[in-house]
């Protein structure tokens, strides 16, 4: 275990050589084949799926919706009541609530449910009365400037600050953030959560990426996963906070590799430095990457930014599945020894969950090829996704003498940054 995520990183073992060549092999050719077999024609335009209007009218309902807000209401109060009362040791829960239960299952949560975190975001209870009146910004498409600000400094909190797992900064690190929603709301409407809350954001990003989804009309779609993503028109500045997540993971997996252990345990310089300087080095470069490969894709008179936001829906796959495969393990043993915890939040001797004397459930990590092939699964598919999306949303950007010309920057970062991440978890 090293100390990251707050917590600790859970290092599973490295990855097979040849299941990464094997995996390496398979998304080359199969990014070509993209490049140079799919589709002509976007197919994924339109945002239709199957309507459920009996599961709307059931997952709407306040008999069902109530009792899943107080639930999750219940446990962020139990959190709350760690982080003010609990003792400063790593075995309090608040600690694994935020950098495991909140941070790491975001993503299963929201690819396997859609939406449900921002419908039982409590921070939204706060202003559900008597917020109405506040005025609501013009423009109809929020940026994700203030949620990208956010979750890089909540990266920076979770893999740069040496004191994170220690109840004071944790607190201060709380107070930030119930003031940057609170003010925000104060200063602009309610739809700053739902632009620059980072977990919620975080999370309906990734939802996008999920089966379910909503018509226009409100009712619940079965949809493609696929689909889906590109038809969303993305919101403004989507691409940077996407690279904000992609960079951050990547400088995970970079600052846990022994080359960067080697090259700066003896250093002098200040730790603080070092990791910040790593982290917004490594998001800086994946950042300038992405527009420089989405460059040829831009239209005549259009901005990059633009045609940056509108194929930044693609990249959420890559993220989803190098997210699953980096911090899966982590989850699954983190996340039971959070819930024991949670029986005793003030380490008193209480058993408020009857779970208190239990032990987490270790048999999954007998199976270390198991989980080797599931992460190199997570990572070809999560490629495979976001090649396909990106595909087709360029099609409807490049002029279609130039189509595949102009995608071949894109699919090769994509390649680039999948086969980055199987050597880092290999090395």
């Amino acid at each position: 275990m090293i100390p990251l995520h707050g917590i600790a990183s859970r290092e599973d073992l490295p990855l097979p050589f040849p299941l990464v060549v094997a995996a390496a092999a398979a998304v080359l050719v199969v990014t070509f084949w993209i490049l140079l077999y799919a589709w002509r024609e976007p197919r994924f335009r339109e945002h239709k799926g199957l309507e459920l209007p009996r599961l709307t009218r059931f997952v709407d309902s306040p008999w069902f919706l109530r009792p899943l807000r107080l639930l999750v209401a219940a446990l962020w109060l139990l959190a709350a009541v760690a982080l003010v009362l609990g003792p400063d040791r790593l075995d309090n829960p608040v600690f694994g609530f935020v950098f495991v239960w909140l941070w790491v299952g975001i993503v299963p949560l929201a690819l396997l449910f859609g939406r449900v975190h921002a419908r039982t975001n409590p921070v939204r209870l706060l202003f559900r009365r008597g917020w109405a009146g506040v005025r609501s910004p013009a423009s109809t498409r929020d940026s994700r400037l203030p949620a990208a600000a956010a979750l890089l400094a909540f990266s920076w909190y979770e893999l740069v600050e040496p004191s994170a797992a220690t109840l004071p900064v944790l607190r201060g690190a709380a107070a930030l953030w119930l003031a940057w929603v609170i003010l925000g709301v104060v200063v602009t409407s309610t739809r700053w959560i739902a632009r620059a809350e980072p977990f919620e954001v975080f999370a309906t990003t990734m939802a996008k990426f999920s089966p379910w989804s909503r018509s226009a009309s409100g009712t619940v779609l079965l949809i493609n996963p696929l689909r889906n993503l590109a038809s969303w028109r993305a919101p403004r500045y989507l691409w940077l906070l996407a690279c904000v997540l992609l960079g951050s993971t990547l400088f995970d997996a970079i600052a846990g590799s022994p080359w960067w252990v080697r090259a700066f345990q003896d250093s002098s310089l200040p730790p603080r430095l070092i990791g910040t300087a790593g982290l917004v080095a490594t998001v800086a470069i994946i950042a300038g990457l992405y527009l420089a490969s989405v460059s040829p894709l831009r239209q005549r008179g259009g901005s990059l930014t633009q045609v940056a936001d509108a194929l930044a829906p693609g990249l959420v796959p890559l993220l989803a599945g190098y997210f699953l495969a980096h911090y899966g393990t982590l989850l699954y043993l983190e996340g039971q020894r959070t819930a024991i915890r949670m029986s005793d939040p003030l380490a008193l001797g209480w058993d408020w969950l009857g779970i208190a004397e239990a032990g987490p459930n270790l048999a999954l990590l007998a199976l270390p090829t198991v989980i080797a092939i599931a992460q190199v699964l997570f990572i070809v598919a999560g490629h495979v996704s976001a090649a396909l999306v990106s595909h087709d949303i360029a099609l409807r950007h490049a002029a279609p003498h130039a189509t595949s010309r102009s995608q071949l920057p894109l699919l090769v970062l994509m390649l680039g940054l999948t086969i980055t991440g199987m050597v880092l978890m290999f090395g």
